[in-house]
Formats: C-alpha cells, sequence, structure tokens
C-alpha cells in the first residue's frame, strides 16, 4: 500500500511548503507566500487478484494578504504548482489529474485582503 504522508512530505518539499493535519492559519502581519500541503483522502481499488490502485488526493493551498491587483499573479502560482505534478512520479506515486478548488476564494479577499488558492493532485500507485 502507498504511503500518503510519505507522499505528502515529497509535495511539501517540491513546493517548499508546510506540511499540516489540520490547518487554520491568521495571516495577520504576514506579507509572503505560505504554501499548505495537506493529504486529503485515499481510496483502494482492487485491480486483480492480488493488486490493488491506489488513489491520493493531496491539497496545496497557496495563502497571502494581498490585493486585487495581486490577483492574476497568485493565480497564475497556483495553476504552475499543479501543472508542474501532472505526470511526475513522487514517493512511488504518479500525479494523473490536478483540481483547483477554489481556484481562489473571493470572499477571503473581500473579508480578510487574503488570497486563498486550492490545488488538489490526484495520484495513482499500484500496490500488491
Amino acid at each position: 500500500m502507498a504511503d500518503i504522508i510519505k507522499l505528502a512530505e515529497a509535495v511539501a518539499s517540491e513546493v517548499e511548503g508546510d506540511l499540516m493535519f489540520a490547518p487554520e492559519l491568521d495571516l495577520k502581519g504576514i506579507r509572503e507566500m505560505r504554501v499548505i500541503v495537506v493529504p486529503a483522502g485515499l481510496g483502494v481499488k482492487p485491480i486483480s487478484r492480488g493488486a490493488s490502485e491506489d488513489s491520493m488526493k493531496i491539497q496545496v493551498g497557496v495563502l497571502k494578504k494581498c490585493t486585487e491587483d495581486e490577483v492574476v499573479d497568485l493565480v497564475n502560482t497556483v495553476i504552475t504548482i499543479g501543472r508542474s505534478f501532472l505526470d511526475r512520479k513522487l514517493a512511488g506515486a504518479t500525479c494523473t489529474h490536478i483540481e483547483y478548488n477554489p481556484l481562489y476564494d473571493p470572499n477571503h479577499l473581500r473579508e480578510r485582503r487574503q488570497f486563498t488558492g486550492v490545488v488538489e493532485l490526484t495520484f495513482k500507485a499500484v500496490s500488491q
């Protein structure tokens, strides 16, 4: 069976982010961008008698105090992060799908002046 924690650690290392299990961040006074990595889901389905396919979801959150003028660059950063993983192999699993949800959160932008974007990476691995 693939190890989702090792995979999340590998993703965090690649994006120079922090692995967190219950992220709740107050960005007051923080101007630099924060990248947070969270193991988000695991699915297993049989593919033969002795083998299964593990589907692991890792979420990468990009957070930064900002103005509306910075949103386009931050959206492009989130998209670039996601695309950089597609078809890449890490910790024995291959990234087969990326999804941006939300690409950015307009409520956080209005209420907190904070950019919050999330990319969900789906990795697949075969286990014997």
